[in-house]
């Protein structure tokens, strides 16, 4: 049986334009900020709430949208768009997928306070040191490169 589920991360430029990486304890990579979706939550808070949970950062979604003030229907809110969805493969046998949408955000505030029982680690990177250097997945140097080619510091 299939398992999919739907999360949400964020990677997260401060006024530096630096990085905010944490070091999950059961990969023991270094991965952008995120978690699961939980039923009944918007993407871009689920975001917004595991940065915070994971980091003590406060983040805003970055994003490309209308202005939903100036729509005609008033019932249709036009969300966040993510930087991008990737369907990752958990266990590398097609069982469990997250299905992951990635956003572009930006830091409020740089104070860390870890979440020690889920992470081993959290710093603010270069974006060179997370494509270059990090103990990563090639996907994530991949989503931060093209974030850094969209971040305004």
């Amino acid at each position: 049986m299939i398992k999919n589920h739907f999360t949400a991360t964020g990677i997260v430029f401060n006024d530096d334009g630096n990085v905010l990486m944490v070091k999950h304890k059961k990969f023991g990579k270094w991965l952008p900020p995120g978690g699961h979706i939980e039923e009944n939550e918007l993407p871009c808070d689920a975001v917004l709430r595991e940065i915070f949970e994971e980091t003590g950062v406060k983040a805003r979604v970055v994003s490309a949208t209308f202005d939903t003030d100036s729509m005609v229907e008033k019932r249709c809110k036009e969300l966040p768009v993510p930087l991008t969805i990737q369907l990752q493969d958990i266990e590398g046998d097609g069982s469990h997928n997250h299905i992951d949408m990635i956003y572009l955000c930006r830091a409020e505030n740089s104070a860390l306070k870890p979440q020690e029982n889920e992470i081993d680690g959290v710093g603010w990177f270069s974006p060179s040191q997370v494509i270059d250097e990090l103990e990563t997945f090639e996907n994530i140097r991949s989503s931060v490169g093209k974030a850094e080619g969209m971040v305004i510091i």
